[in-house]
């Protein structure tokens, strides 16, 4: 499911996280908003992705339920979604492609796995909140709408599938980065969750991760491979509002990063900070660096 808009995206409401090492493609993400879609046999954990067989009909009669209790499907997946999702991956050869972030930046456990040992740096992307997805902004360009589908609610509360057919002028595709679930128990195709306020949310199994993994707050983007016309794919311009540097980053490559981020016009100002250590015991906080030359100079 997407989004699609020929305007510039609003200002962002939410903040989404990606931690890197620095090397040349975490360059190329601050400078031209690449970004790479993994296959989920890339992922390090080997249970990513993984689901058992369930009774398709027993989860269709729960969101049917829950649909009654509610007096609406908003954020529930639809039968007929259902049977054409279980079909496609009886018959194989459906291709998924995944882009993770985080909604957080002072993970410690994070800062070491994924961003060199604090040597490293989180890019901060703008997120738009429409309910429970958060909407990251791509560049049209990245992708192919051959044979997609979208999806939309009926007068009377069906979901249905409809043909897409975009326009040439459309600019900007904004995705969603859903929230994973976290359970010890092994999904079927499908899952379900009980959301806190508002109706149950029905996920996918490449939505669903063992709770051993729960600190890490991860919110996903699901794709066909063939959804995607390149990969690394490209985030609009004014999807990167900002880097963090990490407590134990170098001048040489603070330096790299700003060099990289100069070299491109913006849409709008990235916004600099950095992580330190909290004084008074194990934790990190997340400063503000508003002048850029002075931070350079002090390392």
């Amino acid at each position: 499911m997407s989004k699609l808009t020929t305007k510039n995206m609003p200002n962002p409401t939410r903040e989404l996280f990606k931690y890197r090492a620095l090397n040349e493609y975490t360059l190329a993400f601050v400078s031209t908003g690449a970004v790479y879609f993994a296959s989920p046999a890339e992922f390090n954990d080997p249970f990513d992705t993984r689901f058992v067989e369930r009774d398709l009909r027993a989860q269709q009669q729960r969101l049917e339920r829950e649909r009654r209790a509610q007096g609406t499907d908003a954020a529930l997946l639809g039968a007929a979604m259902m049977n054409d999702f279980e079909r496609e991956h009886r018959v194989g050869g459906v291709k998924t492609r995944i882009y993770c972030v985080t909604e957080i930046v002072d993970s410690i456990l994070m800062w070491s796995h994924y961003a060199d040992s604090h040597r490293g740096i989180c890019v901060v992307l703008g997120a738009e909140e429409i309910g429970e997805p958060w909407w990251i902004p791509f560049a049209g360009s990245s992708v192919s709408f051959a044979g997609m589908a979208s999806v939309r609610t009926s007068a009377d509360g069906r979901i249905e599938i409809v043909d897409r057919k975009p326009s040439p002028s459309e600019q900007i595709v904004m995705l969603p980065a859903q929230q994973v679930l976290y359970s010890d128990q092994a999904p079927g195709l499908f899952m379900f969750d009980p959301l806190p306020d508002g109706p149950m949310r029905g996920v996918t199994f490449e939505f669903v991760k063992h709770t051993a993994w729960a600190y890490e707050r991860e919110r996903r983007v699901v794709v066909r491979e063939s959804f995607l016309a390149e990969n690394p794919a490209h985030l609009a311009s004014e999807a990167v509002v900002g880097v963090v540097f990490g407590m134990k980053i170098s001048k040489v490559d603070v330096l790299r990063v700003r060099a990289a981020i100069d070299c491109c016009a913006r849409a709008r100002p990235i916004a600099y900070s950095r992580m330190i250590d909290r004084p008074n015991g194990f934790g990190l906080d997340r400063v503000p660096v508003p002048d850029i030359d002075e931070f350079i100079r002090s390392l």
